[in-house]
C-alpha cells in the first residue's frame, strides 16, 4: 500500500473518531428527554458516558469499514471518499436526532412500525406540518450535513499538521477501555439492580450490554434467588397503572349483589387446544359441560413469562421491565389482598425464574415459591396433594385465591407406565429427530399422554372442590400459559417461543362461576380478559377494564382486533383476519398470514397504526 493510501486511511480514521464524538453528544442528549436524570449518580453517569461513546463508535464503524477503507485502498480520490462518507454520517446524525423524538413520544426507538406509519396510506392525514416546521426540519438536516462536511475538513487538517506517534493505536486502546468500562459496570448494575445503570441503558437505541448473573453465581459472587428478590430503589416510575384509582361497589357489572367468591386458576403449561377432547381430557371436558368454554382464546405471549404476566396484570409483557424496575404489582393481586383474600400458589416449576415471586406476588405472605420433587410428574402430583390438603383444611373463614400451575405438558417427562393412552408414543422428547418431514404422531402422542396426566390431576382437584361443596361459591378458570406447536403449518416449527402463530399463542379457556350458563363462546378472547373479568365480577371493581387492562370482560363479545403478544423487544399484533404483524428484535416489520407465510402487500393504514401504538403505550406517563 502506497504512502498516499495509508495517509488517506489515517485521515479517514480521524474523521471516524470525530464523527463518533459528534454522535456520542447526540446519544448523550437522549437522557434529558425523560425523567432518567432523577436517578443518575456518579457511577451511572460514568456508565452512560462510556456507553454513549462505545455505542456511537459501533454505529460509525460500519460505514468506515465498508466505504472509507475500501475506497482508500483502491486509490480512490480522498475528496470523493470523504464526500460519500460525509453524506452517510450526516444521515446517521439526522436519524439519531429523529429517533430521540420518537423515543420521547412512543417509549421505543425507530422500528418497522414507525416506518410503516410514516410511509403507509393515510400518513399525510396524521402528520400535517406547517411551512415553518418544514423549514425547521430542512434547516436541521442541512446543519448536520454541514457538520459532517466540517468534521471531514478538520480531519484533513489534523492528519496533515498534527503528528502523534501511534495515534491510531492510542485511540483504539481508549475505545477498548470504554467498552470494558461500560460492559463491566453493566454486569455489576444488572446484578445489583442499580437504577441509574438499568434505566439509562434503555435510553440508547438497540443497545444490549452484557449480563453475567449466571457466571457470577457460579463464581459465588451473587445469588440468583436473592437477585430476583432485589427491588429497584430510587427508580423513576414511568407507569400509570391503573390509569385511574380503582372504585368498588357491592353491585356487580350486571346489577346483581357482589359475592366474594373463591377463585381457582388451573394452568397447564404449553397447552395445545387440540388436546381438549373427551378422549384426552375427560375430566376437564366433563367440568366444561357445566361452564363456559371459549373456543378462540389467545394467550398474551408464546412463552411462560409473557403468558402468566398478561393473565395476572391484564397488560402485555411489553411493560415487563417497567413493572420490574418500578416494583409495580398487578392490580388483581393488590385488590385480592385488600379484600382480605388468602392468596396462594401451587407451582410445579419454581416461581423464582421467571421471577414471578417478585413480579406478581411480592406482597403475598407465606407464598409457595417452589415444590420439592425430582421429576416433573412428582412435583405435579405434589402440588395437587398440597391444594387438596389446603381445601380439606379450609373452614370458610375468608375467601381464597389459588393458582395451580402444572408443568408435565411442558416437559413431557412422563414415565413409561403413563404412556399407555395414546400410541405409538415416543418414550422421551428427542429434538434431534425433528425436521419438516418428521411424522409428528409419536411425539404428539407423548404430549397427549402428558396432557392426559395433567387432566387426571385437575380432575382430582375439582372433585375435592365438589366434595367440599365449594363450587357453589367458587370461580374456576382452566387454561394454559400459551400453546404448543407440532409443525401444524409445516414450516418446521415445534414447541413454543419461536413464532406468534395460533398454535403457539392459542390455548383453551374454561370459565366457571356459580349460576353460569354453560356453552361454547366462539368469539375471540385473550389472557388480558381474565384480570378484568375477576375484578368486575368477583371483586366489585366498577372502573372500565381499559383503566387497568388491555382486555375486556370475558362475556363481552365485542371485537378484540390488534391483539398484542410478546415482550418489549420482540412482539406482534394478531388481527382478527388472521394476519400477524410482527415487530422483530432487529426492528424490522414482518407481516404473515395464519400459516406463517409472508404477505407481500398487506394494507396498513397509518391512522390505524398510530392508534394501535398509542393504545399500546397508554400505561406510560
Amino acid at each position: 500500500m502506497t504512502l498516499e493510501r495509508k495517509s488517506n486511511i489515517k485521515q479517514g480514521f480521524i474523521y471516524y473518531v470525530l464523527s463518533t464524538l459528534a454522535l456520542t453528544i447526540i446519544f448523550f442528549s437522549y437522557i434529558f428527554n425523560g425523567q432518567s436524570t432523577e436517578v443518575m449518580d456518579s457511577i451511572g453517569w460514568g456508565y452512560f458516558v462510556s456507553s454513549c461513546i462505545t455505542h456511537a463508535a459501533l454505529f460509525m464503524l460500519v460505514p468506515f469499514l465498508i466505504l472509507q477503507v475500501p475506497l482508500a485502498a483502491l486509490g480512490c480520490r480522498q475528496w470523493l471518499a470523504r464526500t460519500i462518507l460525509a453524506i452517510v454520517y450526516a444521515l446517521l446524525f439526522i436519524v439519531a436526532v429523529v429517533n430521540s423524538y420518537v423515543y420521547g413520544i412512543y417509549h421505543f426507538h425507530i422500528n418497522g412500525l414507525i416506518l410503516e406509519m410514516l410511509t403507509g396510506p393515510g400518513a399525510s392525514e396524521i402528520f400535517v406540518f406547517s411551512v415553518w416546521e418544514y423549514l425547521k426540519a430542512i434547516s436541521l438536516a442541512l446543519s448536520f450535513v454541514l457538520l459532517s462536511v466540517g468534521l471531514g475538513i478538520i480531519a484533513k487538517f489534523i492528519s496533515k499538521h498534527l503528528i502523534i506517534k501511534h495515534l491510531n493505536q492510542s485511540i483504539l486502546l481508549m475505545l477498548l477501555g470504554f467498552v470494558l468500562l461500560s460492559q463491566g459496570i453493566h454486569i455489576y448494575g444488572g446484578a445489583t439492580m442499580r437504577s441509574s445503570i438499568i434505566e439509562s441503558t434503555d435510553v440508547l437505541p438497540y443497545y444490549f450490554p452484557l449480563r453475567a448473573n449466571k457466571l457470577l453465581e457460579k463464581l459465588g459472587v451473587v445469588n440468583i434467588e436473592k437477585i430476583n428478590q432485589i427491588q429497584l430503589k430510587g427508580g423513576v416510575n414511568k407507569l400509570r397503572y391503573p390509569l385511574e384509582p380503582l372504585r368498588t361497589s357491592i353491585i356487580d357489572h350486571l346489577g346483581k349483589p357482589n359475592e366474594r367468591y373463591n377463585i381457582v386458576i388451573f394452568c397447564i403449561d404449553s397447552w395445545n387446544p387440540r388436546t381438549l377432547t373427551r378422549e384426552c381430557t375427560p375430566n376437564i371436558c366433563a367440568f366444561a359441560d357445566h361452564a363456559e368454554t371459549f373456543t378462540h382464546h389467545l394467550s398474551s405471549s408464546n412463552a411462560t413469562s409473557g403468558g402468566v404476566f398478561g393473565m395476572f396484570t391484564g397488560i402485555s409483557a411489553y411493560y415487563w421491565k417497567s413493572f420490574d424496575y418500578s416494583n409495580t404489582q398487578p392490580v388483581l393481586i393488590k385488590q385480592l389482598l385488600k379484600e382480605g383474600y388468602r392468596v396462594q400458589t401451587y407451582p410445579s416449576a419454581t416461581l423464582e425464574y421467571p421471577p414471578f415471586t417478585k413480579m406478581l406476588f411480592r406482597d403475598v405472605k407465606g407464598l409457595n415459591v417452589s415444590t420439592p420433587g425430582k421429576t416433573t410428574i412428582e412435583r405435579d402430583n405434589r402440588i395437587t396433594h398440597n391444594f387438596v390438603a389446603d381445601i380439606d383444611k379450609y373452614k370458610g373463614e375468608k375467601p381464597f385465591f389459588a393458582f395451580v400451575f402444572y408443568d408435565i405438558a411442558h416437559n413431557m417427562d412422563l414415565p413409561k407406565s403413563k404412556q399407555y393412552r395414546f400410541k405409538p408414543c415416543w418414550e422421551y422428547v428427542d429434538y434431534m429427530k425433528l425436521n419438516n418431514n418428521t411424522d409428528p404422531t409419536p411425539f404428539f402422542n407423548l404430549y397427549k399422554n402428558s396432557v392426559a396426566e395433567a387432566d387426571s390431576l385437575v380432575g382430582v382437584a375439582i372433585n375435592k372442590l365438589r366434595e367440599k361443596d365449594l363450587l357453589r361459591n367458587t370461580v374456576v378458570i382452566i387454561t394454559g400459559d400459551h400453546g404448543q406447536e407440532f409443525n401444524e403449518n409445516h414450516n418446521n416449527y415445534w414447541g413454543h417461543a419461536s413464532n406468534y402463530s395460533i398454535h403457539q399463542v392459542g390455548t383453551p379457556l374454561i370459565y366457571y362461576y356459580p349460576g353460569c350458563k354453560p356453552g361454547k363462546r366462539n368469539y375471540r378472547t385473550t389472557h388480558y380478559d381474565i384480570s378484568p373479568t375477576l375484578m368486575q365480577s368477583v371483586l366489585g371493581v366498577t372502573n372500565p377494564p381499559s383503566d387497568y387492562s388491555m382486555g375486556k370482560h370475558l362475556e363481552d363479545p365485542s371485537p378484540r382486533d390488534w391483539h398484542l403478544v410478546g415482550h418489549e423487544l420482540y412482539y406482534a399484533f394478531i388481527r382478527t383476519d388472521g394476519a400477524i404483524i410482527e415487530k422483530q428484535g432487529s426492528g424490522n416489520l414482518k407481516i404473515m398470514d395464519p400459516k406463517m407465510h409472508v404477505i407481500p402487500n398487506y394494507p396498513l393504514s397509518a391512522k390505524d397504526l398510530q392508534a394501535v401504538i398509542q393504545r399500546m403505550n397508554r400505561f406510560y406517563k
